[in-house]
């Protein structure tokens, strides 16, 4: 008998322990993710903020640059399928954090 249940996973993974980490989940079939989020967040004054989020919502793979003002640019990203788009998202992330904190920091004090 095969198993095709959808298993669901989230976690967190600290970059700089209270000051940035990635929020990943994903929804899968046997190898294949179904939906996934990778979310950067940083953390100032006393509460975590979501500066970029990659994800597959809306029927597309996508990157979301989240603003200090609420505002997002939506950027189609194509890695391959799913499971490639997820992976690459997550080493973006961990190589490019500093540069998006960075950026949204600056935003907030402007």
């Amino acid at each position: 008998m095969t198993d095709f249940n959808i298993i669901e996973r989230r976690w967190l993974v600290d970059l700089v322990p209270d000051e940035a980490r990635i929020r990943c989940s994903y929804q899968r079939r046997r190898n294949r993710i179904l939906q996934y989020t990778v979310q950067l967040e940083v953390a100032h004054a006393g509460r975590w903020w979501p500066v970029l989020r990659y994800d597959n919502a809306h029927g597309f793979c996508h990157c979301d640059t989240i603003h200090a003002d609420g505002t997002q640019d939506k950027i189609p990203v194509y890695y391959g399928d799913a499971n490639q788009t997820f992976t690459r998202a997550i080493e973006d992330l961990r190589a490019n954090w500093q540069a998006h904190r960075a950026r949204f920091l600056r935003e907030l004090h402007k």
